[in-house]
Parts: C-alpha cells; sequence; structure tokens
C-alpha cells in the first residue's frame, strides 16, 4: 500500500470548481480486532469501492479518502486525502491487528489535521470511526477535548458516524457527540451486514448533499437553518435495507408520517384518504401537502406530469425533514387509473434519500 507525504497530504486544487468530499475512516487496529483481519479489510475495500461509485454517480463532487489504522504501537496512514480514483484497494499487509486502543488520540490527530485541509466552505467531512474496545491509552487527547472538537464540526455540516463491538455502543457514541451509531458483532456475517449498511448509507447521504446542494432553498437559507439541517442528517445517517411500507398502516410513531392520494379539490372522502382524515390528521379541502401527520399528494384529477410535480415537492419536503419515516400508500393506483410502474419510478430519488418506504408493489421499479 502507498502512502502521501504525512507532512504534505494531498490538497487538492484551492480553488475548488465542485465541492469537496474528505472521507476519513478511523480504523481500529488493536491487538483485539485479530480475529476480524479479513472481514476488515474486505469491508473496508468495499466501501472504497462504493465512493467510486459515489464519484460517477455525483460528478459535482471530488471524495477525497483517508484510513488511519491505530494501535499504541504503529498508528499511521495508509493514505491520506488521495482521490478516490488514485486509491488503491487495501490487501491483508496493510492491516495487522496489535496492542491497545489510543481511541482519543487517533479521533483527535486526523481530525484536527483534516480540519486544516478541508477549508473550503463547500467542503465536506465525512468520519467513520470502526472499534471494539473503549479508550484506554490516549496520551495527548481527552474525552471534552475530542467532545468540542466534533461538536464544533458537526455545525459546519461534518458527518461523524460510530460503529462498534464489545461495548456499550450507543452510550459510548452518544458520549462523544456521535448520535448515528451501529453495534457489530465480531463475526463475518455480522461485519458484513455492518459495511453493507454504512456502504448504503453512505450512498443514501450523498444522494440527499447532492439534491440540497443544487436547491435553491439551500442557498437561500440561514446559516442557523443549514445547521440544524446538517444536526438532522447526522443523527438519522444510517439507513435499512428495502423500504416497503406495511399494507396497512393501522397506527403511526411519532416520527412517522402516513403518504396518500388525494384528489385535487382535497375531498378526503373514501380509501388511504379516507383513513388519512379519520386517523393522521387529514385536513378536508387541502389537496396537497404536510397536515397532521399524514402527507398529501393528488393523484385524482391530475395528469401524470403535474403529478410528477407534485411528487417532486414531496421530495424537496422529505430530503428538509431526515428526521421523519414517510409512509406511501399506493399512490395513484387507486381511482386515479394509474399503475405502480408509471407511478413507482416518480418516487425514485425520494426512495435514494433513505427514510421514504413505498408499496411492496413499487419495489420492482424502484430498488436501487
Amino acid at each position: 500500500m502507498y502512502k502521501t507525504n504525512k507532512n504534505k497530504p494531498y490538497r487538492g486544487s484551492t480553488k475548488q470548481s465542485v465541492p469537496a468530499v474528505y472521507n476519513l475512516i478511523i480504523l481500529d487496529e488493536s491487538g483485539s480486532m485479530s480475529g476480524v483481519t479479513g472481514q476488515t479489510v474486505t469491508g473496508c475495500n468495499e466501501t472504497l469501492n462504493s465512493i467510486r461509485t459515489i464519484a460517477i454517480e455525483n460528478k459535482e463532487q471530488s471524495q477525497f479518502v483517508s484510513i488511519y489504522c491505530f494501535d499504541t504501537t504503529n498508528s499511521r496512514y495508509l493514505f491520506q486525502n488521495v482521490p478516490i480514483e488514485e486509491v488503491k484497494n487495501l490487501t491483508s499487509k496493510d492491516y495487522r491487528p496489535n496492542a491497545c486502543t489510543p481511541l482519543y488520540d487517533a479521533i483527535g490527530y486526523t481530525v484536527s489535521q483534516l480540519k486544516e485541509i478541508a477549508t473550503d466552505s463547500n467542503a465536506i467531512g465525512k468520519v467513520t470511526i470502526i472499534t471494539d474496545g473503549y479508550e484506554n491509552a490516549s496520551k495527548s487527547w481527552n474525552h471534552s477535548s475530542i467532545v468540542e472538537l466534533i461538536e464544533r464540526l458537526k455545525k459546519k455540516g461534518w458527518l461523524f458516524t460510530f460503529m462498534g463491538a464489545n461495548i456499550d455502543v450507543e452510550q459510548t457514541s452518544r458520549s462523544l457527540g456521535i448520535d448515528s451509531y451501529m453495534e457489530f458483532l465480531q463475526t463475518e456475517d455480522s461485519m458484513k451486514e455492518m459495511f453493507e449498511c454504512e456502504r448504503r448509507s453512505q450512498r443514501a447521504y450523498f444522494k440527499k448533499m447532492s439534491y440540497l446542494r443544487r436547491s435553491k432553498l439551500f442557498s437561500d437559507a440561514s446559516e442557523e437553518y443549514r445547521e440544524h439541517l446538517f444536526c438532522l442528517m447526522n443523527d438519522n445517517y444510517f439507513t435499512e435495507c428495502k423500504r416497503v411500507a406495511p399494507n396497512f398502516v393501522s397506527d403511526l410513531k411519532p416520527n412517522e408520517i402516513f403518504v396518500f392520494g388525494s384528489n385535487i379539490n382535497g375531498q378526503h372522502c373514501g380509501g388511504a384518504a379516507g383513513y388519512a382524515k379519520t386517523s393522521f390528521g387529514a385536513i378536508m379541502g387541502k389537496a396537497e401537502g404536510i397536515q397532521g401527520q399524514s402527507y398529501a399528494i393528488p393523484s385524482v384529477g391530475n395528469s401524470l406530469a403535474d403529478l410528477k410535480k407534485c411528487i417532486e415537492r414531496f421530495t424537496e419536503y422529505a430530503v428538509q425533514h431526515p428526521e421523519k419515516k414517510f409512509l406511501l400508500s399506493a399512490i395513484g393506483c387507486g381511482h386515479a387509473g394509474y399503475f405502480p410502474n408509471q407511478i413507482a419510478p416518480l418516487f425514485k430519488q425520494a426512495y435514494e434519500f433513505g427514510n421514504v418506504y413505498v408499496p411492496a408493489s413499487f419495489l420492482p421499479f424502484i430498488a436501487i
């Protein structure tokens, strides 16, 4: 594995023509990880492949990657801020677990270095921490200094995720100010599932970020609102695999929204619309938009072209509310007279954001 010059890490152009994304993976290489060496190397390589795909899909973003392995004897960058197009996959020679777990030093050292590099206003820092042990050996950084560093960068739109094993993952993650966390077991299946979830979530995240940065609403937003949205996206990073809505929604959790097809006059008299009115706060006469714990999309009486515009407005609403889980009924496939193969593709972008759940009949025409 090649390394960049540690004293002069690759910084890219000082005048970025496109937003720069700095992917930093902080990887525990302490002795307790020795039983999953192969799975860790394979998972990291799959993550690199995912970033390569993201770079192709989002050409308006330049993707840079760093992997930092840490223990008490040989903490080092495998590579640092290298364009994804130039990154080589890891081999078993690159990852050799040994010694103890200086977690705070690893986070503080790498994140503070990246902070000095990712200075462009459009730059995004994405930091992934993978460990199977508690902090037990740091000398330069402590808990409070790490929390302060993370909180400051989250307000700038940086994303922090924490994946752990053999520890209280939720408590450890939240204590650091990181609300997106995942627990894994040190087995082949569990680590495969962990890395797969990370790749899926990463793809959804960058879809959302790309969409937001192109939108006028985001460009016109106040700094306070942007910070609020960044925090919501941080806190709701991880996404499920096939997101299928129940055939019948009898009740909703506080963060769930029932999405139904209405008519252009907002007369919610029957079917999903009538149920939304009696159960989830839909408002008679309101044809479109959020109402109570429901969201109306007018399909009956709308042309397919106009329905597409309504779905685009729903998509914008969904990306602005990553903390919400949107459960779709089979919109447009009843009285409106359309078919799943006509309607489902219109929801593809919304589905890619990770917080939209579609009917099973939509999935064959929308799966990514």
